[in-house]
């Protein structure tokens, strides 16, 4: 009988979704065949380790692999850290979800020789994070495109660019998306000193989808092996994420530097779309407004009776800001009273405050949350944080379009055929 090997407490130190992902269990039951493949990948860079020594007995062998995963930096090379990162990412129940949701995507019959149910026994092989491993190294483009879709789903804080005018298609040719990732790659090397730039292109009905993968910034981490320090860096994949939709001529970003954001929407512009300046509009992020919940006051309440499956909505956070005269005749914030409640109240708590919209006050950030009508014992909900001129704030779900409708419908988005008439004007 095979024994466990524990963890021990002077390897390597490990962060993040890493540290969960290599731990007793993965390195006890992990198909040697396919680390040993994974490992080739970096045979070069092994030090003090030879593949040959996962050819050993299986307890031999796994006590090897225990040793290198859980060693110090001699032994671990870069690449494989950056490797097991991006595999972790995708090696949980979620991550197998988008596996095969994208493998149904591309028509790749993933695995067949798995589907034999639990006839003898509950099958290892079948655990998300060999799965992610197989994945990674027998099918990387399916890798990638799930990889893509995990970000797209995660991108919570979207920044809005507005296009001057709706309804511009996209023609995307391999060509332009080179294109873009050649402009992007420059960009994102010189910000963090890396040169690894790879662009996933996804068409979801109307609206186009990318996903930027580069290399973020080296950071370092201090590790304890025996009774000595280390300090190692470690250089983790960074997705950012682009979504246009041809519709309203909208540009989404996420997980892009601020300071990034008009030269990414402008490369995109003139690259994808072929029309520069497209997003450099006065109006291109005035996009949202709190105005009409500070004229009615605190007794606003959401319409939503046009939708009948949502349930109920409450207003959980509200942030007053009191302006004064700054810099130019510019104003600024001079303070903020911020209210909080989880059932609904926040908003009409501001009455008992100095708080009186009109004057010099103006609400500056709403946090409201709506709950979906359901049969199942969870109600499904989604909290938005809202804060003009140009942040929405949620994690994007099947209740987006929903949302986005909810805000429009009552009146929290500006109307941008009054600027096009403006322009047009000029």
């Amino acid at each position: 009988m095979m024994n466990i090997i524990p963890l021990s407490n002077n390897g390597f130190a490990m962060a993040g979704n890493l540290k969960k992902f290599i731990n007793p269990r993965f390195i006890n039951t992990i198909d040697l065949a396919l680390m040993k493949e994974l490992l080739a990948r970096h045979e070069a860079e092994l030090t003090d380790f030879s593949l040959d020594l996962l050819d050993q007995e299986e307890e031999e062998a796994r006590t090897a692999l225990h040793d290198l995963l859980t060693g110090s930096e001699d032994t671990y090379p870069e690449g494989l850290r950056a490797d097991l990162h991006r595999i972790a990412e995708l090696g949980d129940a979620r991550g197998l979800e988008i596996i095969q949701a994208q493998a149904e995507r591309q028509r790749i019959d993933l695995f067949p020789e798995m589907r034999r149910g639990d006839e003898d026994a509950p099958n290892k092989a079948h655990d998300p994070k060999h799965i992610a491993v197989r994945v990674f190294l027998e099918h990387l483009d399916l890798f990638d495109a799930a990889a893509d879709h995990m970000a797209l789903l995660t991108a919570d804080r979207l920044h809005e660019y507005a296009g001057r005018e709706r309804g511009v298609t996209v023609d995307l040719t391999e060509e332009k998306v080179e294109a873009f990732r050649a402009a992007v790659a420059a960009l994102f090397r010189d910000a963090f000193l890396g040169d690894y730039c790879r662009v996933g292109d996804y068409v979801d009905d109307e609206e186009i989808n990318l996903v930027v993968g580069h290399g973020s910034l080296v950071s370092t981490m201090p590790v304890v092996e025996g009774l000595k320090e280390r300090v190692i860096s470690v250089r983790q994949i960074s997705h950012a994420v682009l979504r246009y939709s041809e519709s309203t001529g909208m540009l989404r970003l996420a997980r892009i530097r601020k300071a990034h954001q008009p030269e990414v929407a402008e490369l995109f512009a003139s690259i994808i779309l072929e029309r520069p300046g497209f997003f450099d509009g006065d109006d291109a992020q005035d996009l949202y407004t709190l105005r009409p919940i500070e004229r009615a006051g605190s007794g606003f309440e959401f319409d939503a009776r046009y939708d009948p499956l949502i349930d109920r909505i409450l207003i959980v956070e509200a942030a007053a800001d009191l302006m004064v005269p700054g810099k130019n005749g510019y104003p600024r914030v001079a303070r903020t009273l911020r209210s909080r409640d989880l059932t609904g109240d926040a908003l009409r708590h501001l009455t008992n405050t100095p708080v009186s919209f009109g004057d010099s006050w103006r609400l500056g950030e709403l946090v409201f949350r709506i709950l979906f009508k359901s049969e199942g014992k969870r109600q499904p909900q989604v909290t938005v944080k809202l804060r003009p001129p140009g942040v929405v704030q949620f994690r994007r779900t099947q209740h987006e379009a929903r949302v986005m409708t909810l805000i429009e419908r009552n009146g929290l988005m500006n109307d941008r055929d009054d600027f096009e008439v403006i322009d047009a004007a000029e």
